[in-house]
């Protein structure tokens, strides 16, 4: 049996990286991107979500919204208890809802960050069906009579908890204009979950602060193992490099 997904903190240099996973994802969406930023003596840290990495679908249906909001700020008051000052915070489609909101309601913790296809602005999505398609091929590694009626019982708890979700998308979009520190967006062209060009409405209300917008079209929404995956891990570097960290030497912490 695979081993269960778990948080991921790779110690390094004194400038640290928040990586923030997607919905009914885990680490392992960002883990060849901490893998690429460890290299460059970066501090790594993506953790899990509540509810999330488990083979029952429930585990992530029982949860809220609240609740990872909760566990993203204490993944920040982590850091900081580690002794990092300097912190980036990017995140994959819900985990990136997550960093925006961070960047507004906390940016004297934050050098800069953003997000990889994230739904911020008002967009169509395709959540649902895909959540009760993971739900499915979970559900199918312990059980592979699982039925089309059990998984589609699925789909109240879904729409409910997704609901929750575009509410804490809709305070990330409505506090964009708080963000201050630099901000990075990747946008897949190739995306089957969101509609891709939400991420302009974005843009057009981050004048206030310098920002990146980096279209990928090739790729898919979990752009972080998709085609592209490369140059997304160079414009990231890029993007990190650029930051005003104080920590300017890359000494490791004691």
């Amino acid at each position: 049996m695979n081993q269960a997904p778990e948080s991921l903190f790779l110690p390094h240099g004194k400038r640290a990286v928040l990586l923030l996973h997607a919905y009914s994802g885990s680490p392992n969406d960002v883990r060849m991107l901490a893998r690429f930023l460890e290299k460059l003596n970066y501090t790594i840290y993506a953790p899990l979500f509540t509810g999330h990495g488990t083979l029952n679908p429930m585990d992530i249906l029982q949860e809220t919204s609240d609740q990872w909001w909760q566990d993203c700020k204490k993944a920040v008051d982590f850091l900081q208890s580690q002794g990092y000052k300097d912190i980036a915070v990017l995140g994959l489609s819900m985990g990136g809802t997550y960093a925006t909101r961070l960047l507004s309601a906390m940016p004297d913790s934050f050098v800069g960050g953003g997000f990889f296809c994230s739904p911020i602005a008002p967009v169509k999505t395709n959540v649902t069906e895909n959540f009760l398609l993971y739900a499915k091929q979970v559900m199918e590694r312990n059980d592979a009579s699982v039925t089309k009626e059990r998984i589609e019982g699925y789909r109240p708890l879904v729409e409910q908890q997704l609901a929750m979700i575009e509410e804490q998308a809709h305070i990330a979009y409505e506090n964009l204009a708080k963000i201050n520190r630099p901000f990075f967006m990747a946008q897949a062209g190739q995306d089957e979950m969101i509609e891709a060009k939400g991420v302009f409405q974005t843009a057009a209300r981050l004048q206030q602060t310098s920002f990146t917008l980096n279209w990928y079209p090739n790729s898919g929404h979990v752009i972080t193992i998709g085609p592209e995956r490369r140059q997304l891990e160079q414009d990231v570097a890029d993007f990190l490099a650029s930051l005003g960290w104080r920590e300017k030497n890359g000494e490791k912490n004691n």
